[in-house]
This record gives C-alpha cells, structure tokens and sequence, in this order.
C-alpha cells in the first residue's frame, strides 16, 4: 500500500512571515480607511421632491380621474403613502415655492409675482441640508425658481433647461413636439421663427433626468443628497405630443385642441368675460390639459426607472407634489391668476421611501408647506429655530387641522393688455388680493374688496353656492382665524435682488408674466403689495 504524503511541516520562520503578512494587510486596510474621502458612507437618506407646476389633483387617476392620465403613478403610488387632502398655501408659483422651501406662510415671506426675489434672511430647505451634510442639486423648468429670484439660495448646483449644457436638445424637444396644425397659441409661431432662447423653458421636462444623473455621477457620492425638480409641462402654454392627444381625443377633437385660441390675449378676454369659447372649445382645453398630465407621468416613470436601475433610490425619500392647481373654465377662469379657488388650490401630495414609510392612503388635512418639515425630520436636521410653527410634519398628520392659503399680487400685465384694446373696461373687480381659509368642511375666501364667501365643500365642491350670508355666524367664526400679515425675519430694503436680466425678462414675458409694474394700468386705488388688511 503506497503511503501518502505528509504535508511539510510549517517552521518558526515560516510562522512568523505568514503572520507578518497578515500584519501589513491589516494595517493597509485600516490605513486605505482613514484616507480622507473613503468615511463610511451616511446614514442620512437621500431626497427628491419633486413639483410638478400647475398640476390639479383631481386630473390624476390616483385622485380618481375617469380618463387614464397617470398610469404609471397610479401604479406607483400603491407603494407610496398617499394624501387625499393636500391644499397648497398659495394658487400661484412663487409664494408656493417661497412657502415650500422655507416653511414660511405667504403672510410671513411676502414673497410673490410682484416682489419675486427670495430674500436672503430666509434659510431655506436647501441650506438647512447643506450645513448637515448634504449634496445640493436644483432643477427648474419654471425661471422663477433660478438665481435670478435667488431661488436658488442653498443649492450647490442649479440648473434649468436653458442652461448651456442643455438648451440643444431643450430646443430639439420643443421643435419635436410641435405639429404643424397648432394654432392654438403664441408658441408655434415663435419657435418657427427661430424664437428658441426664451421659449425653450417648456415642456422639456426629460432634460431634467440626464442634468440630474450626471450630477450625482460628478458629485461626493459619500454623502447624501437633496434634488429638487420643477415640471412645467402643464403650465400654458400647453404642448403634450399629438401621441398623448390621441390617447384622449377623437381626430376632431385633437383638430379643435390645435385650433382654439388660447393666445394670450384671447385667454384673458374670456377670463374677464369679454370673449367665450364654445362648449366644444372648452372640452379641447380640458383634454389637452390631461394630455400633458399623462406626459408627466411618462416622464416620472422614466425617471423613477432610470434611478432605481442605477440603485439612486436606496434610503431615499421622494416627495411628489404641485405649486398650485389650474383653472380650465370653472367660474368662468382660465390659467391661475385672480382665484383662491379649489382647482387651483388642491394639489397632489405623495411620499415614498422603500423601508420607512409604510403605503396607504391618508385623509387629513395637510398642505403642500408641510413638505418642509417632513425632509427635514427624515434627514433628522433640528426645526427649532424656525420662526413659524404652521407648517407640520407629514409624518404627524391632524384630522381638525385648519389650513391657509393666500393671492397677494394680482398680476396687472394681463389687465393693461386687455386694456389696450377693450378702453372703458373696468378690471376692479380683479384688483384684490384674496386669503382662503378651509376649517372642516367650511372655507372662507376673505376679499379684500370686502365681497367675502363661504361655501360648504361637503354638499358644494364646486363653490357655487356663497353662504357668507346666510351662515353669519360660521363666517364670523373662521374670519377670525385669518393669520395676520406680518412681514418675518425682515431686516433692511438692502436685501438680495436677483439678477434679472434681459434673457430672465423674455423668458418671464414668454409666459406672460412681467417684471416690473405697470405704471399706465388703471387700478381703481387698488394697492397692489397686498399686505395692508
């Protein structure tokens, strides 16, 4: 029988420089992980919020539209927690995103159309993050929500469709959408005509997706990070591909959607009930905003796709939300100006994380404000300085909680236009600024031309019926809930002022807003700072 082998006995020597070896890889180790740069990666979850501008709740299918505008996050909010009440503090851009990103009401910031800048003593969602530890990474399709407003206070990066890197294919995307048979506003001619610069801030929402992974690629990936995302593909001008149309219309319908005069002029006529559009004029206006909703909802679902597939969304908290609401012809009103009413005013509001949010639905009341403390106490950043204490967390919702909302700025451009060709028209009745209170099934709209209203939201969605009246008792009741207007954290008139430059101006005027106030516009002696009461 063959004897086997015996291994070779390990000598002393041989001991000692296998434990040697051991030693040196050891201490590599512990060297390679106390090279700065190589921490261990945070804790901290990462964070999107996501707005979509001019988006109305009751327009998704999550909140229970009949037409399918939004199946991807139809599909994606069964995993998500769901508010079925969310109210946004303001019908209009800027004092909604002032109040989001600082926790501040409009009566507090006063920040709006007509005083647009973001002051400096606001500490912003953005900062608060920053100094704990977090990447800071902005995205605006709305040039309100850029430096030159100082929205951009506390981002690392901000960048925007027009931006040199992104204003090529911005501008592809806008020429690729246009169908030679659109008539239906300012927006085809212009880019025809090689009007590019100003007018590629819409509907370019897919840039956003490239600007942010390319972001987190070149960015410290040892810390988290906070991206914020502005959507304007529902904002007029409305420019949802012929595709998407088809999935709403008839061939005749998707004719009339490219036919009706939604110019800017003719809209305001028929908003200040000098012009009508006819019924069928009406339904094109109504399907063609749903076709831009279901172009939402394509682009989120790529979005979400592409940062799960690349792990973007491990430990991460995505919000997704709206400024404000549109009108499309309820009270006799188009776009979101001279209204605190409900189709400008509820918003969606749904909120993700994979392991520490647990998926339902919730009815109590909250506002979109109340994103604010919500990422601040996931990312566990302290709120006590914060000088207001309206905004509360998502995460602790209360079913008698009063919400507020305000329209401070009623812009005048769409007044002296109007003016211009209508002499003798009288635009008071438009020159006032408005607050809207919701107590349970009660909301008041306070006026301040003193035509006060009060509807009964439980037998009366519409707000058609104005108890102010009849229910004096109930009105006195949620009158004196109003907030007062007090300016907070007000320093000096030398705060910051955006660099508003001749670029920024096209930009606002493409989509008719204006920078600066108009002089030759009869206001009837109505003040336009909306804070005096």
């Amino acid at each position: 029988m063959k004897r086997t082998k015996r291994p070779t006995p390990i000598t002393l020597p041989r001991r000692l420089h296998l434990f040697t070896l051991v030693c040196i890889t050891a201490c590599c180790t512990l060297a390679t992980s106390c090279k700065p740069g190589a921490e261990k990666k945070s804790t901290q979850p990462n964070v999107i919020f996501i707005v979509m501008d001019t988006a109305r709740a009751d327009r998704f299918g999550v909140y229970g539209h009949n037409l399918p505008t939004t199946p991807f996050l139809d599909g994606w909010a069964k995993n998500a927690l769901v508010f079925e009440d969310c109210q946004s503090v303001s019908s209009t851009t800027v004092p909604s995103h002032a109040s989001m990103f600082t926790g501040l009401l409009p009566s507090a910031h006063l920040t709006d159309n007509v005083n647009p800048t973001l002051e400096n003593e606001r500490e912003t969602l953005a900062e608060k993050l920053g100094k704990n530890g977090y990447r800071t990474f902005l995205f605006s399709a709305n040039p309100f929500i850029s430096a030159d407003n100082n929205f951009n206070q506390g981002f690392d990066v901000s960048e925007h469709p027009w931006s040199e890197q992104h204003i090529a294919k911005s501008a592809d995307i806008i020429r690729s959408k246009i169908d030679p048979a659109d008539k239906s506003s300012e927006l085809p001619k212009k880019i025809q005509s090689g009007q590019v610069e100003s007018w590629a801030i819409k509907a370019c929402g897919e840039v956003a997706e490239g600007a942010l992974t390319s972001w987190l690629d070149r960015s410290q990936k040892d810390k988290p990070f906070f991206a914020f995302i502005n959507y304007m593909e529902a904002h007029r001008p409305l420019l949802p591909p012929r595709r998407l149309r088809e999935k709403f219309m008839t061939k005749a319908q998707i004719m009339r959607s490219y036919k009706t005069d939604l110019s800017w002029s003719r809209m305001w006529e028929y908003v200040f009930g000098l012009a009508e559009y006819r019924k069928e004029e009406e339904e094109a206006i109504s399907l063609t905003y749903d076709a831009a909703i279901a172009e939402l909802d394509e682009i989120l679902e790529s979005l979400l796709t592409t940062l799960e597939k690349r792990g973007d969304l491990a430990n991460t908290l995505v919000v997704i939300t709206a400024d404000h609401g549109e009108h499309l012809c309820e009270h006799h009103l188009l776009d979101h100006q001279y209204s605190v009413y409900q189709p400008l005013l509820e918003v969606p509001m749904m909120v993700w994380h994979s392991s520490r949010i647990k998926a339902g639905r919730n009815t109590d009341p909250v506002s979109n404000i109340d994103v604010f403390p919500t990422i601040l106490d996931f990312a566990k950043v302290s709120r006590a300085s914060e000088p207001a204490v309206y905004a509360q967390s998502l995460m602790q919702t209360k079913p008698d909680r009063v919400r507020h909302s305000d329209y401070f700025a009623p812009p005048k451009k769409p007044i002296a236009d109007v003016q211009s060709v209508h002499r003798g028209w009288n635009p008071k009745p438009f020159l006032r600024r408005l607050r809207a209170v919701v107590d349970g099934k009660y909301k008041l709209i306070w006026a301040s031309d003193k035509k006060h209203a009060l509807y009964d939201l439980s037998i009366d969605p519409g707000e058609k019926h104005n108890l102010f009246e009849r229910e004096p008792e109930i009105a006195t009741a949620i009158l004196s809930q109003l907030i007062p207007v007090t300016k907070v954290g007000a320093k000096d008139t030398d705060a910051v002022k955006g660099s508003q430059s001749a670029i920024h101006s096209k930009r606002m005027d493409a989509l008719g807003y204006i920078m600066k106030d108009d002089a030759d516009v009869d206001t009837n002696g109505i003040s336009s700072n909306g804070i005096e009461e």
